[in-house]
C-alpha cells in the first residue's frame, strides 16, 4: 500500500472533490482517480461514495481513513525524528534536463535555503531515458524529464511499471530562439520556410523516441526535411553561446528568463503553424516520500515555471 496513495485520498476527503484534491496536490484529476480506484481495488471496498456534488466517505471508508490518518501521521513522526539534523544541513539529489528555467529555479532555492548550511546537493543534467534509469536504481531522489507532448500515452503506463510514481508538471510550446542580430528577428511572424536557409542547432533526445520504439522527434524544421544545414551540440551549455556568437543560427527552445536571453542578447519568437508542445514530468520510486526540502524546491520551481507554462 502506496503511502502517498493514502495521503491522496486524505485530502480528497478533506475536499470533498476529486477535482479540488487533484488541485492541492499538483497531479492531474484523471490520475488522481486512478490512483483511488486502484487503491479500493486493493483494499477490496469503496473508500468513497460518488455523486454530482463531489465524494464522501463510505461507513468503510471513514473507518479506513481513521487508520490511514494515524499511519500517516506516524510514518511523519518517524520521518521528523530521522530528520532533525536536516535544520543544519540541506541534501538535493535529483536528475534533469538542461534548461534555463530548471537552472533558475535551482539557484534560487539554494539562495534561499543553503546559507549557513551544509550542503549536500547533486543536480545531474540528463536526458529523459537516463533519468529514468536512475530515478530506479535511487542513484537520486527524483527526476525532472521532458518529452514531446505525443509521447504521454505510450510514456506514462512505461514509467509505471518501472515502479516510479509520476506527476505532470506542467506543458510549454517550443519557440524559435536566435540572436537578435539574426536577419529574422525583427519579423512579425516566422514560418518553417524562412527559416530553412539558416543553420539550426539540433538538441533532441533521441534515446527516448527508442525506448517508446517511437518515430524520432524532429528537433527542428530543417531536420526534418533532412537539411545538411544544422549543428549537432552534445554539449547544451554552449548553445547560448553560439546563438550570440553566430548569428545565423537558431534553435527549437523551452521557454528561457528575460534575465538569460539579456545576458546573451537572444529573442524568443513564437512559430506558425502546428504548435510543438512538450510535458514536464516528475518521477520518483513509488515507495519514496519527497522531503521537506524537496518539496521545498519544487514549490519555487512551479513559481518559476508557472508564467511559462500552459
Amino acid at each position: 500500500m502506496n503511502l502517498n496513495v493514502l495521503r491522496y485520498a486524505l485530502e480528497v476527503e478533506k475536499s470533498r472533490s476529486i477535482t479540488g484534491a487533484a488541485k492541492q496536490l499538483f497531479i492531474s484529476q484523471p490520475n488522481l482517480s486512478r490512483d483511488i480506484r486502484e487503491l479500493e481495488e486493493e483494499i477490496g471496498f469503496s473508500i468513497f461514495a460518488r455523486n454530482s456534488r463531489g465524494v464522501i466517505p463510505t461507513q468503510r471508508g471513514r473507518e479506513f481513513l481513521q487508520l490511514a490518518r494515524k499511519a500517516v501521521r506516524q510514518y511523519q513522526a518517524l520521518e521528523d525524528y530521522c530528520s532533525k539534523e536536516e535544520t543544519d544541513s540541506l541534501r538535493l539529489h535529483l536528475c534533469a534536463p538542461h534548461s534555463s528555467l530548471l537552472s533558475c529555479a535551482f539557484t534560487s532555492f539554494l539562495a534561499k535555503y543553503g546559507r549557513g548550511r551544509s550542503l549536500s546537493v547533486k543536480y545531474c543534467e540528463t536526458g529523459a531515458l537516463e533519468a529514468i534509469e536512475r530515478t530506479q536504481q535511487r542513484d537520486c531522489s527524483f527526476s525532472i524529464i521532458r518529452c514531446p507532448e505525443r509521447y504521454e500515452k505510450s510514456m506514462l503506463p512505461l514509467i509505471r511499471q518501472k515502479e516510479l510514481s509520476v506527476e505532470i508538471l506542467g506543458r510549454y510550446e517550443l519557440a524559435v530562439l536566435f540572436s537578435e542580430r539574426h536577419p529574422l528577428a525583427d519579423s512579425p511572424a516566422l514560418t518553417a520556410d524562412m527559416l530553412e536557409p539558416y543553420p539550426e542547432i539540433l538538441w533532441e533526445d533521441s534515446s527516448l523516441s527508442s525506448w517508446l520504439h517511437e518515430p524520432a522527434e524532429a528537433g527542428c524544421f530543417l531536420h526534418a526535411k533532412q537539411s545538411d544545414s544544422s549543428l549537432t551540440i552534445l554539449a547544451p551549455n554552449i548553445r547560448n553561446d553560439i546563438l550570440a556568437c553566430i548569428p545565423g543560427t537558431f534553435q527549437l527552445s523551452p521557454p528561457v528568463p528575460e534575465s538569460v536571453l539579456g545576458q546573451f542578447r537572444l529573442v524568443l519568437r513564437k512559430i506558425q503553424g502546428a504548435p510543438r508542445r512538450m510535458t514536464v514530468l516528475l518521477i520518483f520510486p513509488e515507495d519514496y516520500h519527497l522531503t521537506q526540502t524537496e518539496q521545498a524546491f519544487l514549490t519555487i520551481l512551479r513559481q518559476v515555471c508557472a508564467p511559462f507554462y500552459l
